[in-house]
């Protein structure tokens, strides 16, 4: 599970898959949680910058699958 919290709002967004997605013409960068677009950002031209620019504005969260739980059902 992923939690991410935008640090201006407190909007906070949880979801299972991050992605990123970065243009190479437009040098846009743009983040993704569970298929809903959630950030962009402009000037960026690999992932590392756009992960940097996402933990600017979003507190980001992993917690660690809960496994137990699976084995009680």
């Amino acid at each position: 599970m992923i939690t991410l919290e935008n640090i201006s709002t407190g909007e906070v967004f949880e979801g299972q898959e991050l992605e990123y997605f970065v243009d190479d013409e437009t040098s846009i960068g743009e983040v993704y949680l569970e298929g809903d677009l959630i950030f962009q950002a402009l000037d960026v031209i690999n992932d590392h910058q756009l992960d940097h620019a996402l933990r600017l504005e979003f507190k980001v969260i992993k917690h660690a699958e809960d496994i137990f739980s699976k084995l009680t059902e």
